[in-house]
């Protein structure tokens, strides 16, 4: 196998251009050329005037090659089979990445293995967010936060990661079997979007009920069952008990009433820092102008990503989540409180694009107390309900605005789907004002056209990751519960999709470790 690396002009979106293109640039034959496959793909927009097209490709070819090429080695995920688990009894407390990928692992390895969702199913579940979006009426148990496939499911489905892990390759294969498209192999920014996830999430579910993985949906996790040496036994939930060896605890990050239930039974836990903000919403083409230099319809929509260090506090401020083409969405898990996030579909051909604008939080703000964030989320996104009006109304103001402390009393229609109602935003966020009012003017001179009356802030963005962090040895277990494996976002150990289906996937080896 060879590798060669090559920008090109155009997007090159077939195999059979690809081997085209290889067979001029080596001047050899075309059909001496087979088993291609693209290792990257990625846009080079740094210079406007010449943007690119960046590959890796792999191939290999039915003669000896010479010249500025690589040989290469196929990668492959370890084997998944663990021994040990045969008969063994492992409950798993959340249906998002972590406990649907451990969950596969488990059933592969022969263990019989029960999930605990407190919300629908997929379907149902869409079916309850419409509902929220027409009536404003909140089911507090399954919502965009709560349900089946966690709350990724309505995102705009990154499957990007910071960290590199051998169970990519595996994570990756399934959702394509799933339904996911076969560029986010190669894509350097892959995505799936909210609609095409919704169908990967009902298949992943499929195989897992044909490995004999039993799913109970709408029932609630309430209490674990301890032995004097605080060994796990089982679980109770809102419906049953069950016994079981070994808990998976895959939660999510909004399941406060989960985290304060096992705090109570003595289950240790210590603060997380987070972030917390806004979320920025302005026209897609006008994203799109500002980071290509006109709008190309060769081109995907455009992303963007911007941060300002305060370097003298140790505070960031940063764009997180950003959604091309996408709407910004009401992510209530509980009555009375309004958070929002980002969610796109597969084509991104919404009129909008927005993203996150959060400062970093340090535990040190709520002095290290265990549910200090906690608190703090919830005392600014109920400010944030009251601002908006009590109904789910999102408070808005333009960066220009915030950014010069004014209220226009008109603002431009938004995608979310509640509406906005003007509000001087910053006063949720008085502490951190000047920062963001700095980051902001700081944005503007990297993209110019951020201070803006057609760019709208609005509040306000809290759920970035768990303020809490259930703490884990380096056996995976609960440093103070025997038999029971925190793992995944809610837990404090990954963020996004990638790295919370990997947690699961390693936490299973865990297990088998240490029985």
């Amino acid at each position: 196998m060879y590798s060669m690396d090559f920008f090109h002009k155009k997007n090159l979106c077939e195999i059979k251009e690809i081997r085209d293109f290889i067979s001029k640039k080596l001047k050899i034959h075309k059909d001496l050329i087979e088993d291609i496959y693209i290792e990257k793909k990625s846009l080079d927009a740094r210079n406007k005037k010449n943007i690119k097209w960046f590959y890796r490709i792999r191939f290999s070819c039915k003669k000896t090659l010479k010249g500025n090429l690589k040989k290469t080695t196929t990668e492959t995920a370890p084997s998944l089979i663990l021994q040990g688990l045969k008969d063994k009894k492992v409950a798993i407390i959340g249906m998002g990445p972590s406990g649907i990928f451990a969950a596969i692992r488990l059933a592969l390895s022969g263990g019989k293995c029960i999930i605990i969702e407190r919300g629908n199913k997929v379907e149902e579940r869409i079916k309850d967010v419409k509902n929220f979006f027409i009536t404003r009426q909140l089911n507090e148990e399954s919502n965009i936060q709560f349900g089946e496939g966690g709350a990724g499911t309505f995102s705009d489905g990154k499957l990007t990661s910071r960290t590199k892990s051998a169970y990519h390759y595996f994570i990756f294969d399934e959702l394509i079997k799933a339904g996911a498209p076969e560029e986010i192999r190669y894509l350097s920014n892959p995505h799936i979007g909210t609609d095409r996830l919704r169908i990967v999430i009902k298949n992943l579910r499929n195989k897992l009920l044909s490995l004999g993985v039993e799913i109970y949906y709408n029932e609630k996790f309430e209490q674990l069952i301890l032995d004097k040496d605080r060994v796990v036994k089982g679980l109770i939930t809102s419906k049953r008990e069950i016994t079981c060896d070994y808990v998976i605890l895959a939660i999510g990050y909004s399941a406060r009433d989960t985290y304060e239930n096992l705090f109570h039974q003595g289950v240790y836990m210590e603060p997380k820092g987070f972030a917390a903000g806004f979320r920025i919403e302005l026209p897609q083409k006008k994203i799109d102008k500002i980071q290509y230099g006109c709008v190309s319809k060769l081109l995907p929509p455009a992303e963007f990503f911007l941060k300002t260090h305060f370097k003298e506090v140790g505070v960031s401020v940063y764009t997180f989540c950003m959604c091309p083409g996408g709407i910004i969405i009401p992510a209530c898990s509980k009555k009375g409180f309004l958070v929002l996030n980002g969610m796109s579909y597969y084509n991104r051909s919404g009129f909008f694009g927005n993203a996150a604008v959060v400062i970093s939080l340090s535990p040190k703000i709520w002095n290290n107390k265990i549910f200090g964030g906690m608190e703090l989320q919830k005392r600014i996104e109920h400010e944030t309900f009251i601002a908006g009006g009590s109904d789910y109304t999102a408070p808005a103001v333009t960066t220009r605005d915030f950014v010069e402390e004014k209220i226009s009393f008109s603002l431009r229609k938004s995608s979310y789907p509640f509406g906005v109602r003007p509000y001087p935003i910053w006063e949720i966020f008085k502490d951190w004002k000047e920062f963001f009012k700095k980051a902001l003017i700081d944005f503007n001179k990297k993209m110019d056209g951020i201070i803006s009356d057609d760019v709208l802030l609005l509040a306000s963005e809290t759920r970035t990751s768990t303020p809490v962090r259930i703490t884990r040895g380096e056996n995976g277990m609960s440093i103070n519960t025997k038999n029971l494996f925190p793992c995944g976002e809610g837990a404090g150990y990954s963020g996004g999709i990638v790295t919370s289906a990997a947690d699961g996937l390693k936490i299973v080896e865990k297990i088998v470790y240490n029985r």
